[in-house]
């Protein structure tokens, strides 16, 4: 199997007193799905924001794909080739969807003022590019009969595949999902399931998905982290956390 893309080393985080997350080392090899689970308060998307530079640790090493993560910042995670989704939907409800999924491609193609004013050629290259990629993607998301609805007027499930499709259409290598599963029905979770195996299988994407669904990973995470009050108890595949008796009593008490 390849190297890891992502490598967490004893990565630690305090808030005043509290200890968030607590010596967590974690690999995601490249072009793997893996999965991190956990009761609720168990640092889970905590992480996720020290990945995504919102907050720094006090301790530990963060790399992608060789890089030190803590010398970007967050306005250059998409360069670097790290796309995110996040547990309560960032959406603009009034835009329409085609412009919410084109808000992914703010980073990539930057323009300046000077092609705003004087650079027209590159300006209207880079539109072009825009629309195209705008296009293929709500297409391959099956969001393109609805480019033109606000986001607001869409069910729960299709808002949640437009910010899949928002985050996908910068081209990651590692995309990072906070909660997908949360508020879908059976359909729409297995549509999403079939969707990210899709994307992983052609272009080799690796993902990195919180979700309460352990079911969810089966058959499609080729890891799990279990997280338990901001420190890693498990790494195992889906099949073998779901029966292990310290992820249960993890779960004791915690809403499924």
């Amino acid at each position: 199997m390849s190297e890891a893309l992502l490598s967490l080393s004893d990565v630690c985080l305090r808030f005043g007193g509290l200890l968030a997350l607590d010596r967590v080392n974690l690999q995601v090899k490249e072009g793997t799905i893996h999965g991190l689970i956990g009761p609720n308060g168990a640092g889970k998307t905590t992480l996720l924001n020290v990945i995504c530079r919102i907050v720094t640790p006090q301790s530990g090493r963060l790399q992608f794909d060789g890089r030190d993560l803590l010398s970007l910042d967050t306005e250059r995670l998409s360069q670097a080739g790290i796309g995110r989704t996040f547990q309560n939907l960032a959406l603009v409800d009034t835009a329409t969807v085609r412009t919410n999924v084109l808000v992914g491609l703010h980073q990539k193609l930057r323009m300046t003022m000077f092609d705003e004013l004087v650079n027209w050629p590159r300006r209207n290259r880079l539109a072009r590019e825009a629309a195209q990629m705008a296009d293929e993607v709500l297409a391959r998301f099956r969001l393109e009969r609805h480019s033109q609805t606000q986001v607001g007027r869409l069910s729960y499930g299709q808002r949640k595949m437009v910010e899949l499709a928002r985050a996908w259409i910068s081209t990651p290598r590692l995309l990072l999902l906070d909660e997908p599963t949360a508020g879908l029905n059976t359909k729409e979770i297995a549509e999403l399931q079939a969707t990210l195996l899709e994307l992983r299988a052609r272009h080799g994407l690796t993902i990195l998905v919180i979700t309460h669904h352990i079911e969810f990973l089966v058959g499609m995470a080729d890891q799990v982290t279990v997280l338990d009050l901001g420190h890693p108890i498990m790494h195992a595949p889906p099949e073998q956390v779901r029966d292990d008796p310290r992820v249960i009593a993890a779960y004791i008490g915690a809403e499924e």
